[in-house]
């Protein structure tokens, strides 16, 4: 999606912090909704610094990882009436 700005450092030394402190675990989630258009360039400089700001995550995924079972969870909503599909 891009680089990091000093909005993305403020948010991961809450939530990275929050975890620690706390004994949780943070995972680093790349919500890549459109893989065809992500760039590696920007994966690698997130990753990058990410580390650079002293953050380990436990665990890196991405969204398109679960598009399959996010698509078979929302049909079963549907199907059970918990939610419907608006065709505007």
């Amino acid at each position: 999606n891009g680089y990091l700005h000093i909005g993305h450092a403020k948010a991961m030394y809450f939530d990275f912090g929050v975890a620690r402190k706390h004994g949780g675990e943070t995972y680093l989630r790349f919500d890549d909704t459109n893989p065809a258009a992500e760039k590696q360039e920007y994966i690698d400089s997130i990753i990058d610094s990410v580390s650079w700001l002293g953050h380990e995550p436990v665990k890196t995924t991405y969204s398109s990882d679960y598009f399959d079972q996010l698509y078979e969870m929302a049909v079963n909503l549907i199907e059970n009436g918990k939610a419907y599909v608006c065709f505007r």
